[in-house]
């Protein structure tokens, strides 16, 4: 520890050097948001109160007197009860065609079956026009009501017959908590972009600045550990970030409640609903959250930084982290999204929802203390991969994420290259995009034309960087005979497997029961097509597509790299979140870890293709056939298992699963 105070002091000495730096972290917090809130409110209030002063001009010809002087004598006795004030000049008709044209505001008189029509001629985008036209339309309410209250005395009628029904609806949420959840939102996206932006620079200056002055070396040499050494940093940028970050809630929190003071809430005033100890039991929550949240973001700063080798580098790497940090934390600006025990759940996110329900002075304390749990639980993961690459002089010295050899001629690209992280990393995003925009749009018209297009994409864009990168083909994607033993060994690892999906599915389904639901809504929309077509897209292409991307491209590229066992795990991993259901990622990664295994015991992807085919073609059969299904395997077709079936159901896929494993490892040894 004593070393660690130690680095962390000359870390902090030396991110606290630049001096401008220190005072726009600082400066921005303190006095931006106070300037931009009440300086907000201090302009609307002036423009509004510009328009309220200003006399707006409304033009009609000379043919419309009468009517204009029905309408001046309505204006005059409303007047005190208008917000806009109105002034009516008549135009000559030699003049009437060029000052129409330019006119801001022109009304016309007209008359139907229907009775009398008013035509305002307005420009929007004009705010004197646009005032003019709502004080008209407001005026016009007046003189309709005067009219229909002339037609019901011609007859002998009260107004009362016209309003036979009274509803009155009465809001629980006072003024301020609907004022506070409409910005809500829009406070989580301002704190939290500050915070990314106290972490930002030092998180470069404490990596990438000591490879650019040449002092990481030197560094190197000291009598400490690389741990030691990285926690410094750590520590060092997490403590500026969270000075950010406190300053910027004391200051965000300050002008907030100026504004929402301005806010009434009838004759209790706009904060007369919420008492001061609940806002101040609501400060030290708040403080540890924005606490936490600045050790998350300072964590994925680093993680990203300790690749680059330049300040500009550095910049090129951090962008898509600011932009990802910036798409999370616009969730809270989506009403319909609240803060639950699964919302609570995603980093950032958590956070923003979080203080969307703060201001609208509805804080769940325990879900206040799961989001600061989960973000803690993330930011110390985060840490001990830093740490590991901190370790890696690949990392340190090496190329990092200019791993990018997609980005080269292909004449210089040797032949037998394997794709590197970067290209990876890349060829994933380009998938993902495609498949978003690509794939959606063809969606729309047909569920089942889309995932088809999606199959496709998942088929040609591996295929197209393996040759681009001269790969071979046959290595990386285990393109070889399977054996009969490694045949046998593959089905009963997969049986095990099944039998672990289907009680780890059954939880998920409990968890998350929407998930579930919309699963089964977009299964019953493919269902409308011929069942051989819902077979080929479905079954046949995930197995052939879905195999070569993942057990081959990504699994074999990962395992050149890092390993049999981390090429596993990461490749299952992402195979469980392409399926993009809260409900299906732990079961279907489950089934990938399965196919990466059997792929890598029997050299072999065409089990995994058959697997993958089975499982697909089981699960189509259920739900097209579900009595016939019910008679073979019943235990298929049960929303819930019993204590005894559930318990049945581990024992099985652990035994299987094993043989599975045993077998698969006597097939590898005979060869």
């Amino acid at each position: 520890m004593k070393k660690i105070k130690t680095l962390v002091k000359k870390e902090l000495l030396d991110i606290l050097r630049d001096k401008k730096t220190l005072i726009i972290m600082v400066a921005i917090p303190i006095l931006l948001y106070p300037a931009i809130i009440m300086g907000m409110v201090l302009i609307m209030s002036m423009v509004a109160q510009s328009q309220v002063d200003k006399v707006h001009t409304v033009f009609y010809s000379g043919e419309y007197r009468d009517e204009i002087a029905v309408l001046e004598e309505i204006y005059r006795e409303r007047e005190e009860e208008m917000d806009t004030k109105l002034t009516f000049v008549s135009v000559d008709e030699e003049v009437e065609e060029q000052v129409k044209e330019s006119a801001g505001t022109w009304i016309e008189f007209s008359e139907d079956e229907k009775g009398i029509r008013v035509t305002v001629r307005y420009t929007s985008t004009d705010q004197d026009s646009s005032y003019a036209e709502n004080a008209l339309e407001e005026l016009m309410d007046y003189y309709k009501d005067e009219l229909v209250a002339e037609g019901l005395k011609a007859k002998g009628l009260t107004e009362e017959i016209l309003h036979p029904l009274t509803y009155e609806a009465r809001d629980s949420v006072t003024v301020s908590e609907s004022a506070g959840m409409s910005m809500g939102g829009s406070i989580g996206m301002l704190l939290i972009t500050t915070i990314m932006l106290g972490a930002f620079y030092p998180a470069i200056d404490a990596t990438t600045g000591e490879k650019e002055r040449g002092t990481l070396e030197t560094l190197l040499t000291l009598p400490v550990t690389n741990f030691q050494m990285i926690i410094s940093k750590y520590i060092a940028v997490s403590i500026l970030a969270c000075v950010t970050a406190v300053l910027s809630l004391l200051s965000l929190g300050a002008s907030v409640l100026f504004l929402l003071s301005s806010v009434t809430d009838g004759a209790s005033g706009g904060l007369g609903s919420v008492s001061m100890p609940m806002i101040l039991g609501w400060i030290p929550v708040l403080l540890v959250v924005v606490i936490v949240t600045a050790l998350l973001i300072t964590a994925f700063c680093m993680c990203f930084c300790i690749f680059a080798k330049s300040f500009k580098e550095a910049n090129n790497y951090i962008t898509p982290v600011m932009l990802i940090v910036m798409f999370a934390s616009m969730v809270g600006i989506v009403p319909s999204i609240q803060l639950d025990y699964t919302t609570s759940l995603i980093p950032i996110v958590n956070v923003s929802l979080l203080m969307k329900q703060v201001m609208a002075q509805q804080m769940d304390l325990a879900l206040a203390g799961l989001t600061v749990i989960v973000n803690l639980c993330y930011s110390a993961l985060i840490i001990w991969i830093l740490a590991k690459m901190y370790d890696s002089e690949n990392v340190l010295f090496n190329d990092g994420f200019q791993s990018f050899r997609l980005f080269e001629n292909r004449s210089e690209i040797k032949k037998g290259t394997v794709p590197k992280t970067g290209d990876l990393i890349l060829s994933m995003v380009v998938l993902l995009l495609l498949i978003l925009y690509l794939g959606t749009a063809v969606s729309v018209r047909s569920p089942l034309g889309g995932t088809a297009v999606n199959q496709l994409l998942i088929l040609s864009i591996p295929l197209l960087v393996v040759w681009y990168m001269k790969s071979d083909v046959k290595s990386l994607f285990s393109l070889k005979v399977p054996k009969v033993k490694s045949i046998l060994g593959g089905l009963l690892l997969y049986v095990g497997s099944y039998c672990l999906m289907l009680v780890v599915s059954m939880v998920m389904v409990t968890l998350f029961p929407a998930s579930a639901e919309a699963v089964g809504q977009s299964f019953s929309e493919l269902f409308k097509q011929p069942f051989v077509l819902v077979v080929l897209v479905i079954a046949i292409m995930p197995a052939i597509g879905e195999e070569i991307l993942f057990r081959g491209f990504l699994y074999g590229s990962l395992r050149h790299r890092y390993g049999v066992a981390w090429a596993i795990i990461i490749s299952s991993l992402v195979f469980g979140a392409y399926h993009m259901s809260l409900v299906k990622i732990l079961p279907t990664a489950i089934l990938g870890a399965c196919f990466a295994y059997v792929a890598y015991r029997s050299d072999s992807i065409f089990i995994g293709m058959f697997l993958h085919f089975l499982n697909n073609l089981i699960s189509l059969v259920a739900v097209e056939y579900p009595e016939q299904m019910e008679k073979v395997l019943p235990i298929l077709m049960k929303s819930q298992l019993t204590a005894t079936e559930f318990i049945g159901m581990l024992a099985a896929g652990l035994v299987c699963g094993a043989a599975g494993v045993l077998v698969l490892g006597k097939a590898r040894k005979e060869k």
